[in-house]
């Protein structure tokens, strides 16, 4: 059974592209699970009061996307997202570990690590009561490098007893840099990713002609606590700015907020890239809400707004179903050489 969709005929974002936001939202954060039978064209342009083709174009999207599938003569279900036992060739092991060792010293050194701190980091790793050899290294793919850290993070800790590391690599480090992050791709036991975005990987590894036969293991989300309680803590009649690099999730946006939050009044709504609209902020709003990926936006504002000003970031976490895909994942077998 789906959720029912809520459309906003007062934003100045097309309808198609809000249904296209909200069912992904509700895909990536597991509010419609693997296997969800979604309503058909004719009876969700009905519900939603839009011609059956904006519907068509959505699940068409989406379906590209990998979220959906078609099933002849069933209807249309969100993808199915679960761990199988991946058949695939082994890593590329050939790769000496001098090599290795070198290239985590350099990439320490880049960040400003001194040599007696690198030495150091090794020693604690080598005599620590876990040990500098873990049980399974994954890669965290997506669109923004802080976000991935933060999510890493988040499942290193979920998987401290299994000894799981997980490398954040973004897009952009990815499509910029693809002979340097090819190795260590090699190397990983599968590459985990938003679900809304298997498929922007997919292309991604295709048009960066880098060969990858190992499992990709789609993500949901859910936002943090942190977050929920920052806003839930405003008061009451505070005016709010919304900022959002991506149109299809602002509708999302809102909604989000005011289950955490009832909006006594209109928010202030902008993408991240309409100066006119970032202008108005200035003198309008007493907190700012902004989307991942909305910094450089938010950076500008934190010099222009009154000192004090809230700036809460919209962040996610992955969610229960999420980490158990993962602790799924590193129990099954890895590959033998």
């Amino acid at each position: 059974m789906h959720r029912e969709l809520q459309i906003n005929r007062d934003l100045a974002i097309p309808i198609y592209t809000q249904i296209v936001g909200q069912l992904q939202f509700d895909i990536v954060s597991g509010r419609l699970p693997s296997g969800t039978q979604l309503p058909s064209i004719r009876d969700l342009a009905q519900e939603l009061n839009v011609a059956p083709m904006t519907i068509t174009q959505a699940y068409q999207e989406l379906r590209q996307l990998g979220l959906i599938e078609m099933r002849p003569g069933l209807g249309t279900f969100v993808a199915n997202f679960d761990v199988q036992d991946p058949d695939s060739p082994a890593p590329n092991r050939q790769l000496q570990l001098r090599r290795i060792l070198q290239r985590a010293v350099a990439e320490a050194q880049s960040e400003g690590f001194e040599e007696a701190e690198i030495k150091h980091g090794f020693l604690s790793l080598l005599t620590g009561s876990n040990g500098l050899f873990t049980s399974r290294y994954l890669v965290l793919a997506g669109l923004f490098a802080s976000a991935l850290r933060v999510y890493a993070d988040d499942i290193e800790r979920y998987l401290a007893a299994e000894r799981v590391v997980i490398e954040p690599i973004s897009f952009d480090q990815l499509r910029s840099r693809p002979d340097y992050f090819e190795p260590r791709l090699d190397q990983a036991g599968a590459i985990l990713v938003p679900l809304h975005q298997v498929q922007v990987l997919r292309e991604l590894l295709q048009s960066s002609h880098i060969s990858w036969n190992g499992p990709i293991v789609g993500l949901s989300f859910v936002l943090r606590e942190s977050a929920k309680q920052t806003i839930a803590a405003l008061p009451p009649d505070t005016q709010i700015g919304i900022i959002s690099r991506f149109p299809e999730f602002v509708n999302t946006m809102v909604q989000s907020i005011h289950a955490v939050r009832p909006l006594r009044r209109e928010p202030v709504i902008c993408l991240s890239t309409d100066l006119p609209c970032l202008e108005r902020l200035k003198g309008s709003v007493q907190a700012i809400i902004y989307a991942t990926g909305a910094d450089s936006a938010v950076a500008a504002l934190k010099k222009q707004l009154p000192p004090g000003t809230p700036f809460i970031e919209f962040l996610h976490r992955p969610d229960e179903a999420a980490l158990q895909r993962v602790r799924q994942l590193i129990q099954v077998p890895a590959p033998t050489p």
